[in-house]
């Protein structure tokens, strides 16, 4: 049912500030946050992006032992397994709709379902040291492009099944 999700480092052809963007999340200074993001849509050359139909793709900007920073590019119907990050999780719509079904752990249980789309996010600020914070799955409604910022590479998240 999933495939394999395709990675590749992002170029970005301007001088955009992914640090500073990094430290604004990091210091949970959002509104800041999301006025640079604003800034670094107009500069995104969409044509560059990685894409795989029926899937999402992870288009990394940063990936170090600090953060991780990526655009993922969705193509309609695509859906993640349900899984959890680390402690700062932090997700922006850039064009789409995004569709957020949050779980609670023991046991396994649906608890909410939220719409992301054009400029609206999602954040949690959780346990540090453990990967099953904030367990949710996302779908795309839509082609979609969201930027997503972590404080430890969400590939070590913890991924649950019914």
């Amino acid at each position: 049912m999933f495939k394999e999700i395709q990675n590749t480092y992002y170029t970005h052809s301007t001088n955009f500030d992914f640090k500073m963007l990094c430290v604004l999340l990091h210091e949970e200074k959002y509104t800041l946050a999301i006025e640079k993001i604003k800034t670094l849509i107009l500069e995104i050359d969409l044509e560059t992006l990685l894409f795989d139909q029926y899937n999402y793709t992870r288009n990394i900007i940063i990936n170090n032992k600090s953060y991780w920073l990526g655009l993922l590019n969705w193509d309609k119907g695509a859906i993640t397994r349900i899984h959890g990050h680390p402690d700062r999780a932090f997700i922006y719509v850039i064009k789409g709709q995004l569709i957020c079904k949050d779980f609670d752990k023991n046991p396994l249980t649906k608890i909410s379902s939220s719409t992301l789309v054009d400029g609206t996010c999602k954040y949690s600020n959780s346990v540090k040291g453990k990967m099953d914070n904030d367990i949710h799955q996302i779908s795309a409604t839509e082609l979609s492009l969201s930027l997503h910022f972590y404080s430890d590479n969400p590939i070590k998240g913890e991924i649950f099944d019914f």
